[in-house]
């Protein structure tokens, strides 16, 4: 028992507290350097030193009990202490990711890491919503623009809000929980996230109706006209 005191007390606190140390270094550099995917693949490569080809070291030079130490360090400066600033970088963050249809390589590599830290996933589910947020309300500020612009009758104009507006919102919810299964591994954050994105979005007017309303009377159609096909 007092070996390990000695071993903590004389040896661990200070190997860990230069580990933070040397970490909090190279993370303020990064995260002023470089892009968030470039961030991230950076951050992955000491996280695997660390833990994959650190291990025998480990196991020869430091006690069992030092590796979730370690670990908590460097998860600690590298993502804990700049994970706002990684996830809002303006050119390259995950709000950029999305506009560019991101590459399911940086989103993976994004949940890997942020999982591995306390309420890592939190942020990114909530940017993840107001994006999807914001591209469903976009689609139906169109829809609304184009039906106002419309000189035919009413009910062609929302028969044809139906075709178009209740295609293109099939279309993003397909996008997205592609995503959410899997780059987010079917993560319930984002499942919840996306939820509450087209719940937003789907409530809002197109057409002298809601959202909603067209989705029904669209899908109703469909099934009308599938049973007279089989008729």
């Amino acid at each position: 028992m007092g070996s390990i005191n000695y071993y903590e007390n004389d040896f661990e606190a200070a190997m860990l507290k230069d580990t933070a140390a040397y970490y909090s270094c190279k993370a303020s550099n990064w995260i002023l350097e470089d892009s968030c995917p470039h961030s991230m693949l950076k951050v992955s490569i000491p996280r695997r030193g660390v833990l994959e080809t650190g291990e025998d070291r480990v196991s020869h030079y430091l006690h069992s009990s030092s590796e979730t130490k370690l670990l908590e360090k460097v998860q600690h400066e590298l993502l804990s202490v700049y994970a706002t600033q990684l996830l809002e970088k303006e050119q390259s963050g995950f709000h950029a990711l999305l506009r560019a249809d991101f590459k399911v390589e940086d989103l993976s590599r994004l949940y890997r890491l942020f999982s591995k830290i306390p309420q890592g996933l939190d942020p990114v589910a909530i940017i993840l919503k107001q994006h999807v947020t914001a591209e469903g309300t976009a689609l139906v500020k169109q829809a609304e623009d184009a039906a106002s612009n419309k000189k035919a009758d009413k009910r062609d104009v929302v028969g044809l809000q139906e075709l178009v507006f209740v295609r293109k919102v099939v279309e993003l919810h397909y996008k997205y929980l592609a995503y959410v299964n899997n780059c987010f591994q079917n993560c319930t954050h984002f499942h919840k996230a996306l939820k509450e994105a087209f719940e937003l979005f789907c409530n809002k007017a197109v057409a002298g109706g809601s959202s909603t309303e067209l989705l029904v009377t669209f899908c109703d159609k469909i099934l009308k006209k599938c049973r007279s096909e089989k008729l």
